[in-house]
């Protein structure tokens, strides 16, 4: 008789998720449980949806600014409204989720978003379009890291690999919701609109599930000591704030090395960007499949390795063919945040470990907009090319934080 997997149970058992005999693959450094397939699902929908909000903004401006008579800087200006969100949600988690819990602020969040991103389909002023943005933050920031801090708790590091993988999914369709929209009728609001909509349908998924996200409520027995926890503490916020840096500034300061500083053709050059992000994305994907018979350890330390060589190849150009170095370090980067995300429990303990992920991530926000700017204050000064050798030592400097971290780590537990 066939069997047939519940969607309520857990994921069917895959043949390549299971090690050899007396082989346990390294995963013993966190706990490892596959998600019932439609906590899964709607978790990928969420996060899918966080990356198409985000996609569209870039395309949506320059008529956006048209419409309100705004300066073309003004685009900071909004993303600072949706930053200044985004933190307040993420650094305060901890201290609401201690009093709402999981599934309340995940229905919120999912609710503030679809406020904000239908009150940009219908903004009558700019300052309604900076309140929309402002919401946007707030709700992306406790969407984001709710369902990170219940993944870090429940889901196995390929399930986690998966959310991130699926932002990729968003941050790329985003912009062709909205260039469909422009093409199809003239105006930036029907795009968002569709959004909105499908924000509608996302809320929809997650109250549906509400009494399934609080299922991985930390235990405060399950915590290791708290011996050196402060250290390791600063040391895994500078590992988000140095990895989101330095992930962003390299796709965000590729296109200009390449043709301001390189030569190269502008479709060439967009296309070696495209690389970039094309395999950070194929690259999490390729480890939600696999991530299970990985140690994360070891796929840390190889993950380090091949993101210096790609940005060292970028840096030094050997026979000009560095912008190779851009799918390389793509690659590299792509298992970094979420096994991050997956080891915070075993690291900081559980029962901190929902309040660390709030910072976690507000550190890494801060990151994605201070190194990208350091980076173009360095080449104001030095010129474009100095961007090559900046990248470089960002991307070391994150490597020496992951190896003291972990030795940090080694040390508190003797």
């Amino acid at each position: 008789m066939r069997r047939r997997w519940s969607l309520e149970g857990p994921l069917p058992p895959l043949p390549w998720m299971y090690a050899p005999a007396g082989h346990s693959w390294g995963v013993s450094e966190i706990e490892s449980t596959r998600p019932p397939l439609r906590i899964l699902v709607v978790a990928l929908g969420a996060f899918v949806m966080l990356g198409l909000v985000d996609g569209a903004l870039g395309v949506a401006w320059p008529s956006l600014r048209e419409a309100f008579g705004r300066g073309l800087s003004d685009l900071g200006v909004l993303l600072a409204f949706g930053s200044v969100g985004y933190l307040t949600a993420s650094i305060g988690y901890g201290g609401l989720h201690s009093r709402y819990g999981t599934r309340a602020l995940l229905v919120l969040g999912s609710g503030l978003l679809v406020v904000g991103v239908a009150g940009i389909a219908i903004a009558p002023m700019w300052l309604s379009v900076a309140a929309a943005a402002t919401m946007i933050g707030l709700g992306g920031g406790l969407v984001d890291t709710g369902m990170n801090a219940h993944a870090a708790l429940s889901f196995d590091v390929g399930s986690i690999n998966l959310l991130h993988a699926s932002y990729g999914v968003g941050a790329t369709l985003g912009p062709v919701v909205i260039t469909v929209s422009l093409v199809s009728t003239g105006v930036w609001r029907a795009g968002y609109a569709l959004l909105a909509v499908m924000q509608v349908l996302s809320w929809v998924a997650i109250w549906r599930r509400r009494t399934r996200w609080a299922g991985a409520e930390p235990d405060s027995s399950e915590d290791p000591p708290t011996i050196g926890r402060g250290a390791r503490l600063w040391l895994l916020l500078m590992l988000f704030f140095l990895y989101t840096g330095v992930e962003v500034a390299t796709g965000q300061w590729a296109f200009t090395l390449l043709s301001e500083g390189r030569g190269m053709g502008t479709a060439a050059a967009g296309a070696w960007v495209a690389g970039y992000w094309g395999g950070l994305t194929v690259g999490r994907f390729g480890f939600g499949v696999v991530g299970e018979r990985l140690s994360s350890r070891r796929v840390l330390d190889a993950s380090m390795v091949v993101a210096l060589v790609g940005i060292a190849v970028l840096w030094l150009d050997p026979i000009g063919i560095g912008h190779i170095g851009l799918p390389i370090a793509g690659l590299g980067f792509a298992a970094v945040f979420p096994i991050l995300v997956s080891l915070t429990p075993a690291r900081i303990g559980r029962t901190a470990s929902t309040r660390t992920m709030g910072y976690q991530l507000a550190s890494a926000n801060i990151g994605a907009a201070g190194i990208p700017w350091a980076l173009g204050l360095l080449a104001e000064a030095r010129g474009v090319t100095a961007l090559a050798p900046g990248l470089f030592v960002a991307a070391t400097l994150l490597a020496l934080t992951h190896v003291v971290s972990f030795a940090k780590s080694a040390w508190a537990s003797r």
